[in-house]
């Protein structure tokens, strides 16, 4: 009788402790998942990509029992693995270190794409001493999982030396290779986070570049009664460049064109063309003569350069008396001569030289050519010409010049007909440079 109380009590104790572990490790899986939850949470945080990753890996560590942990993330550029991360007492040591791909037990995992569980470096030939020659730490058994989004590995994090003095086992590794889906999730998100951030601010700059644009261009078109038409039109592309187009208005009553194309786009082109607009409108009262405005505009853009910025520039005088178009040209496309008698196409090649800003004590020259009543003068940028249809062709200056030949109205039926043309070229396709077109029309005497 009493032999079997003390069975029956030792079975009782057996299941107790049994019991007990149970619970104890039933414990250790809500705590590990309440920290999977807590990483959730930081996940969805709008914190930078090193303090999240840290955080989380602060996580791991903790739930790891690890003396310390790293994330190496694979360099695009260089094919190097390069500290991101690394938690413990030589973690600012750590983190100047890199590996090739292959190199380590981290270069292996992020080559083969696997978790590996190495209970004790000192007998596997693939780990690298590299951290600890050079920190005075000492590796004794690893946990590293490749981080992976997108079927593509990006990283390798690993926890280091379990604090109790234990080997690392299988069921810390599926832990861990938890931990590091949430650490990949992390880095994603992050990097998505601060590419939305930086989308928004190149939105914001492109708008303040249109605004900027814009608010040079002349918003009406000038005329002397009936004497001369002029129209023009300026479609920014979704990367905004520096197309401008300007009228002036003599005394005289001639009028002069203007059309140039600043390299460069955003705001910096555009502040660009801002002040070459202003310097123009300034220049233009001082000098007649078309060369002389290029000389002085060229002087003044070469001495404050900055970044490699030109212009391509034209810019002509329409005497509206005698019918005399005088002309320079910096770079730019021709200026295109419509006659009127026989709808002919006349590239007006003279006083061509290079871009403005380039090289100082240019010697610019005017040229001119004498228009018959009727006649028009269309100058565009090369937007136009370069604009792409989904086969990849450009529509060219001899699609432009057809397009020009067949056109019989006037100045603003003129370039709607043109700009049309090239939407229609290019449909569907995205625009990559700003499509301007001007046209001066001598009337026809009344």
């Amino acid at each position: 009788m009493r032999e079997n109380k003390q069975v029956s009590d030792g079975r009782d104790a057996t299941d107790s402790r049994r019991a007990q572990e149970e619970l104890a490790h039933l414990r250790a899986k809500v705590a590990d998942l309440s920290s999977l939850i807590e990483i959730s949470i930081i996940i969805n945080s709008a914190l930078e990509l090193d303090e999240l990753v840290a955080l989380v890996m602060e996580k791991a560590q903790s739930v790891m029992k690890a003396e310390a942990s790293s994330v190496m993330l694979l360099n695009d550029d260089t094919g190097m693995l390069e500290c991101e991360v690394a938690l413990g007492e030589v973690g600012q040591e750590v983190k100047r270190i890199q590996l090739e791909l292959g190199e380590g037990i981290a270069g292996w995992v992020a080559k083969h794409g696997e978790a590996e569980i190495i209970p004790d470096v000192s007998v596997d030939p693939r780990f690298s001493s590299k951290s600890d020659d050079s920190t005075g730490f000492i590796t004794q058994s690893i946990l590293a999982a490749p981080l992976i989004v997108k079927d593509k590995v990006i990283g390798v994090a690993e926890v280091i030396n379990r604090a109790d003095g234990h080997a690392f086992v299988e069921e810390d590794l599926a832990l861990f290779s938890t931990f590091c889906r949430q650490v990949a999730m992390t880095i994603e998100n992050a990097r998505m986070h601060k590419s939305e951030v930086e989308r928004q601010r190149l939105q914001k700059e492109l708008e303040s570049a249109r605004f900027i644009q814009q608010s040079f261009m002349p918003q009406a078109f000038p005329s002397a009664g009936q004497e001369f038409s002029v129209f023009a039109k300026s479609l920014p592309a979704a990367s905004v460049g520096g197309d401008f187009f300007d009228f002036v208005n003599f005394d005289s009553g001639a009028i002069g064109i203007a059309v140039g194309d600043v390299t460069g786009k955003g705001v910096p082109a555009a502040l660009y063309m801002a002040r070459l607009v202003s310097d123009l409108r300034t220049f233009t009262q001082k000098h007649s003569e078309p060369a002389n405005v290029l000389t002085q505009l060229n002087s003044l853009l070469v001495e404050r350069s900055r970044r490699g910025m030109f212009v391509t520039f034209q810019y002509g005088i329409l005497d509206r008396e005698t019918g005399i178009f005088t002309f320079a040209n910096a770079g730019h496309l021709p200026f295109i001569r419509i006659n009127a008698a026989d709808n002919s196409i006349e590239q007006l090649t003279g006083g061509k030289s290079i871009p403005l800003g380039i090289a100082p004590d240019l010697a610019f020259k005017s040229d001119s050519v004498r228009l018959n009543r009727g006649d028009c003068i269309v100058c565009i940028t090369d937007g136009i010409v370069e604009a792409k249809n989904k086969d990849g062709k450009a529509y060219s200056l001899e699609r432009t010049i057809d397009v020009l030949t067949r056109s019989t109205g006037g100045a603003e039926q003129l370039v709607e007909e043109l700009l049309a043309d090239v939407q229609s070229f290019s449909l569907d396709m995205a625009q990559h440079d700003d499509l301007t077109i001007l046209a001066l029309k001598w009337n026809q005497e009344i």
